[in-house]
Formats: structure tokens, C-alpha cells, sequence
């Protein structure tokens, strides 16, 4: 066998050296693929995990925000009872924490506490104070159980910090509102009672005004009644026996227990203020009939004086410079008066009218 040359030997040496490379990088370009594939299984995982804890932090949010709503939503449905809203936010609180499963929850109002179903106090412990005018007046708590997954930094999240601080902030305003709501009730309730007392009364002093008027208009009745049919009969035959200046006498009488039954004085003071009562006297008289000579002589004065208080009269009853009868005038403001009355007063039983004791009318001096 014949010793290969030199030339030989390097041919054979570069032919496995050509191998070999080509065996390396393929080598290289499978584990570079492998990388590759390992890279990208690596990133769709990190993506998955990222894309888990998004949706897992999205989940707890919503819970807290659902938590908000009905906090708000038992506010505006118990707003009449403070205990029926604690116990509704109470029963609430587990749900929206991390761990609902181990949670449970309290709130302290006063003397007052509202807890969860199954309600134990755990080593791991959540609160925040209520505050009600700035003033303290109450706590809300949650509590993990010794059961609770094991969390390097504590069971609690930072986020659920901020939730309790927002629900007891919740709370305080809503037990504000109730409060102002239930003493504007009770305010209520007593002013409507008084008001109810006070139209209670008002009827019961209508109905005793009512019948006082009835008693008095009965007793005006009576005194008309027994002037009419026991003294008017005596002063009229007692007119129609005497003459002269007594005659003047018991026709003056008579027209004055004439005017007790009629309404004319009072209303003439009340229309006319200014009307002194010799002015309203010496009215009467001139509505009567009576002369100013007569009249002179039943007061004790000059006619001169009664026919200045018969100016004074005509120009405070706005009657002056004007062609109008005095005595007609009264009379007929006497007569208006008259009719006004009820009936019973004008016309009672046994009455005779009264132009039947009225004399025959005489001249004005």
C-alpha cells in the first residue's frame, strides 16, 4: 500500500474541516431557533401573567367601586332608619375586600355595634373612624381570619386602605343627613299636632262664640219683646192722655225706647266718629221730630245753640250746602239700619209698627 502524499493529506483535512463547520452552524442556527421559540413562549407567558394581574387588579376595583354603589344605594333606601343602613353596609364589607371568604366586619356607632354573618374578631385587623361634625362617634372594621392566604406584605391591599377611609367618610355624611332628616320629622310631626290642636280650638271658640251671639240675640229678642208688649202700650195711652209739655216728655220716651231697638245711635257714632254725644243726642231728637223750640226746652238751651249744633251736624254728615232735609235724611238712614236687621228683631211677635206711635210730625223751627 503506498503512503498517501502531502497534497493528500491537506485535501482530507480540508474536507473535514468543511464538515465540521457546517455541523456547528446548524448547531447554531437550532439553538438560536430554540432560543427563539423559547424567547417568545417566555413573553406570551410574561404577557399572560401581566394581562392575569391587570385583570385580577380591574376585578378588585370594580369590587370596591361596586362596594361604593351600594353603600350609596342603602343610603337612599334606608334613609328613614339608622340601623336598617349600618347593618346593610355591614353585611356588605366582606364581599369587596381581597379574601371575602375570610373576612368579616363591624361598625361601632355609640353604644351600638352592627356586625357580619359570622362575625369573629381576627388577628389581622382593618379600620377607620366615623366622624360625625368632626366628631368621632363611631369606627368601621374588617377583620381576616387566621385562615387567610399568607401575602409577604399582609393580607390587606393598599387600594382596600383607601376604600374603608371612603366608606366611613360615606357613612359619617349619611348619618348626618338621617339625623337633620329625623329631627326635621319630629319638628314636623309636633307643628302639625299643633296645628291640628290649634284648628281644634278655633272650632271649639266658633262654636262658643256662635252661641254666645245666639244668647244674645235671644236676650235682644226678650228685651224687645217685653218693651213692645208690656211698657210700648203704656207709654203710647200715656201719650195720648197727657198735653202739652208733658205730652213732649213721654213722646221723647217713647222714641227713646224706640231707639233701643234700633240700631240707629251706634251706627251713627260708628260711621260718624267726629259726632260729639250732644251731637248724636240732639240727632236723635231731629230724627224724632222734634222742633228746635222743643228741643231748646228738653236740654235747657237757647234755640240759637241747638240750630248751631244742627249745622255742625249737617257738615260732619257731609250733608252742608245741599238742599237735603235733616230730618228725612236721619230717618232714612234709620230706616236702611232698619232693614238690615234680622228678621226676628224686626218684626217680633206682638210688635206694632212703628209708625204707629209716631205722632204726627211737626214743623222744623
Amino acid at each position: 500500500m503506498s503512503t498517501p502524499t502531502c497534497a493528500a493529506w491537506n485535501h482530507v483535512h480540508f474536507m473535514g474541516s468543511t464538515m465540521t463547520a457546517k455541523t456547528s452552524r446548524a448547531i447554531l442556527l437550532h439553538q438560536n431557533q430554540s432560543l427563539r421559540q423559547r424567547i417568545a413562549e417566555l413573553e406570551r407567558n410574561a404577557d399572560v401573567t401581566r394581562l392575569s394581574q391587570i385583570e385580577y387588579a380591574l376585578r378588585e376595583r370594580l369590587k370596591e367601586l361596586e362596594c361604593l354603589y351600594a353603600v350609596s344605594n342603602l343610603r337612599e333606601t334606608h334613609f328613614h332608619s339608622i340601623d336598617r343602613f349600618l347593618q346593610g353596609v355591614v353585611d356588605y364589607l366582606p364581599r369587596a375586600w381581597q379574601f371575602p371568604d375570610h373576612a368579616c366586619a363591624r361598625i361601632v356607632y355609640g353604644q351600638r355595634q352592627f356586625i357580619s354573618a359570622s362575625f369573629r374578631e381576627g388577628p389581622w385587623r382593618m379600620h377607620s373612624e366615623v366622624r360625625v361634625d368632626g366628631k368621632p362617634l363611631g369606627v368601621v372594621e374588617v377583620f381576616y381570619d387566621r385562615g387567610v392566604p399568607a401575602v409577604p406584605d399582609g393580607p390587606f391591599l393598599k387600594e382596600e386602605q383607601f376604600l374603608i377611609r371612603a366608606i366611613a367618610e360615606r357613612v359619617g355624611s349619611a348619618l348626618v343627613h338621617m339625623r337633620i332628616e329625623n329631627e326635621l320629622r319630629e319638628a314636623h310631626k309636633i307643628l302639625r299636632d299643633q296645628h291640628q290642636t290649634v284648628q281644634n280650638t278655633n272650632t271649639a271658640l266658633r262654636t262658643v262664640l256662635q252661641r254666645l251671639e245666639d244668647e244674645k240675640r235671644e236676650i235682644r229678642a226678650s228685651i224687645l219683646a217685653n218693651i213692645q208688649k208690656i211698657i210700648m202700650p203704656i207709654v203710647f195711652e200715656l201719650e195720648l192722655a197727657v198735653t202739652g209739655r208733658h205730652r213732649s216728655y213721654v213722646t221723647l220716651l217713647r222714641q227713646s225706647l224706640q231707639e233701643i231697638a234700633s240700631p240707629f245711635l251706634s251706627q251713627l257714632a260708628r260711621n260718624h266718629l267726629e259726632l260729639t254725644p250732644v251731637e248724636i243726642a240732639i240727632s236723635t231728637m231731629i230724627r224724632n221730630g222734634l222742633s228746635t223750640k222743643e228741643i231748646a226746652q228738653l236740654r235747657g238751651i237757647t234755640p240759637a245753640t241747638v240750630r248751631r249744633h244742627r249745622e255742625n251736624i249737617r257738615h260732619k254728615l257731609g250733608i252742608q250746602n245741599r238742599k237735603v232735609n235733616l230730618v228725612t235724611y236721619l230717618q232714612s238712614a234709620g230706616s236702611e239700619q232698619c232693614a238690615a236687621q234680622p228678621a226676628e228683631s224686626a218684626n217680633d211677635m206682638g210688635r206694632l209698627p212703628i209708625a204707629a206711635y209716631v205722632p204726627d210730625s211737626r214743623p222744623d223751627a
